[in-house]
C-alpha cells in the first residue's frame, strides 16, 4: 500500500490583529517563533512502525500542502485540539476519494465518537501495538473502526524503533523532537496528558534515546534537539544516565521539567556539560492562591516561595529557564498581568510561554467548567491557548486576549531584551572564571 501520515495545519497564533502586528515587528518574538517550529515524534514513530512493504510518506502542513489528487491506500491523520477542524477536513476530502482514512492523537483519544464521524478508523490512546496490526487487517480487507491501547498490552518504548526522520528531512527544521520517557508525577487540573497517559512513567532505556538522537543528526546536523516529553527529570536515577550519555556526544538540546530541578546543584552541572541549554519550566501563576487548586497534592504550592531562588540556581550554570504562565486562573484579576512581566523580567527569565486557560476535552478542567457554565463554545480552531473561550470573573474574553498581548509585550521588547542580554553575558563569563579556576586547581594538585 501506499500510506500517507499527515500532521494538519495548526492555528498556533491568536487572531488578533494587534496580536499580528506584534509578531511581525517584533525582533524578539520573532526569533522565539523560529523556535516553536517543530513536528513531533508521533508521525515519523508511526512510519517505522508500518509493516515492511509499504511506501509511506509524511506530510507537514505547516510545511508543504496536500495533493489530495495524489493517490494513497491509506491516509493516517493526528491531531491536537486546535488542529482537529482542519483534521476533519482533510479526512473528508480524501473519504470522498474513496481512501480509507485513520485518526489518532490526543483529540481523537479524548473525543473518538466524534472523531469517528470523519475517519473510517479511530485510534484510541498509544498506537504502538495496534498500528502494526490495523495495518496488516486493513490489507486482509477486516480493519475495525476503533483500535483502543486499553485492549492491548502495556507499551513498552523499547521495543518501539527508530522513528523515520529521514520521511521528514525534506523540511528545515531547527528543532528535532525526540522522547525518553511518558508520563507525568504530578495530576495538574488543565492537563490532558496525565488522563491519557496515566501518573506512571515509561521509559526508554538510554542507549535506545542515544539510537534515536543520532538518526535525527543524521538529517539535521545543525539543529538543536528537543524533547517531547512532558516531565524529563521526574526519575533523578534516569535523568543522571542520560546525561552521562550526552555528554559524550556533544550537542545542543532542551526539555521540560519541574522547578525541582533546582535542588541537585551537581545535577545543574551535569546538564550543563551536557549540552542543555534550556528548560521550559511550568510555574503557571505569580498568585499563591491559585495554586491551591492547580493540582491535587499541592505540590506546585510547595515550591511556590521558591521560585526565584531556583530560577536564579538554574541561570547561574548557563541554562537559559523558560517560564510557562497561564492567564486566566480563577484568582486573576487586573494586577496579574503587570504581576507576570514583573516576575519574568525581574528574576531574567531567558523567556516565557504565557498562554490563556484553556478547557480542553479531557482534563478535569474542562469537566468544572462545563458544570460551572464558564465554557462558551466548542469550536476547536479556537482552543490555541491564545484565544479565550471561557467567562472568567474579572476579565472579558476580550480582555483576556489584550491583557495577553500586554504580557508579551511587556517581556518581548528591545528594553527587556536587553537587560536579559547583559544578565546571562554575566553568567557567561562567570562560568569561564568557574572552569578556569577548576582548571588551574587540578594543575595545581597534578603538580604540573
Amino acid at each position: 500500500m501506499r500510506i500517507l501520515l499527515v500532521s494538519p495545519r495548526g492555528e498556533f497564533l491568536c487572531r488578533s490583529e494587534g496580536f499580528a502586528e506584534f509578531m511581525q515587528n517584533s525582533r524578539e518574538m520573532r526569533t522565539i517563533l523560529h523556535f516553536w517550529n517543530g513536528i513531533g515524534v508521533a508521525l515519523p514513530t508511526i512510519a517505522a512502525l508500518t509493516p515492511e512493504g509499504h511506501t509511506v510518506e509524511i506530510v507537514d502542513e505547516n510545511q508543504e500542502v496536500i495533493n489530495f489528487d495524489d493517490r494513497y491506500d491509506l491516509v493516517g491523520v493526528t491531531a491536537m485540539t486546535q488542529q482537529a477542524v482542519r483534521a476533519y477536513a482533510i479526512a473528508d476530502a480524501f473519504r470522498e476519494r474513496g481512501v480509507h482514512v485513520a485518526i489518532g492523537g490526543i483529540h481523537a483519544t479524548v473525543m473518538p465518537d466524534e472523531a469517528a464521524t470523519h475517519a473510517d478508523t479511530v485510534f484510541v490512546g498509544e498506537a504502538e501495538n495496534s498500528w502494526p496490526q490495523f495495518v496488516k487487517e486493513l490489507e486482509q480487507g477486516a480493519p475495525k473502526a476503533v483500535y483502543n491501547q486499553a485492549d492491548f498490552p502495556p507499551v513498552d518504548l523499547d521495543k518501539t524503533p527508530v522513528p523515520r526522520f529521514d520521511l521528514l528531512a525534506k523540511y528545515r527544521y531547527p528543532v528535532i523532537y525526540v522522547q525518553a520517557s511518558r508520563g507525568c508525577p504530578h495530576d495538574c487540573e488543565f492537563c490532558v496528558a496525565s488522563n491519557v497517559y496515566g501518573r506512571r512513567y515509561k521509559f526508554r532505556s538510554v542507549e535506545r534515546v542515544v539510537d534515536d538522537i543520532r538518526e535525527a543528526k543524521k538529517h539535521w546536523k545543525f539543529a538543536q534537539i528537543g524533547f517531547a516529553d512532558d516531565n524529563l527529570f521526574a526519575s533523578r536515577r534516569y535523568s543522571r544516565a542520560l546525561v552521562e550519555a550526552f555528554s559524550a556526544m556533544r550537542f545542543s538540546w532542551f526539555g521540560v521539567c519541574d522547578i525541582s530541578v533546582a535542588e541537585d546543584e551537581r545535577f545543574l552541572e551535569a546538564l550543563h556539560e551536557s549540552g542543555c541549554r534550556t528548560l521550559l519550566v511550568g510555574f503557571e501563576t505569580t498568585c499563591e492562591e491559585n495554586l491551591r487548586q492547580l493540582d491535587k497534592n499541592q505540590w506546585k504550592l510547595r515550591q511556590f516561595s521558591k521560585y526565584p531562588e531556583y530560577v536564579e540556581r538554574i541561570q547561574s550554570w548557563g541554562i537559559g529557564v523558560y517560564g510557562s504562565f497561564i492567564l486566566g486562573l480563577d484568582e486573576d484579576d487586573q494586577e496579574t498581568p503587570q504581576q507576570i512581566v514583573d516576575f519574568i523580567n525581574r528574576n531574567n527569565l531567558m523567556g516565557a510561554q504565557i498562554t490563556i486557560l484553556t478547557p480542553f476535552p479531557g482534563s478535569r478542567l474542562r469537566d468544572r467548567l462545563v458544570a460551572e457554565g464558564r465554557v462558551i463554545h466548542d469550536q476547536w480552531n479556537w482552543y490555541t491557548v491564545w484565544n479565550a473561550v471561557i467567562r472568567h470573573k474579572n476579565f472579558s474574553p476580550e480582555e483576556l486576549e489584550s491583557k495577553l498581548l500586554e504580557i508579551y509585550q511587556g517581556v518581548y521588547n528591545p528594553v527587556s531584551n536587553a537587560r536579559r542580554s547583559e544578565y546571562f553575558g554575566r553568567v557567561c563569563r562567570q562560568l569561564v572564571n568557574r572552569r578556569s579556576s577548576v582548571d588551574e586547581r587540578g594543575t595545581e594538585s597534578t603538580g604540573a
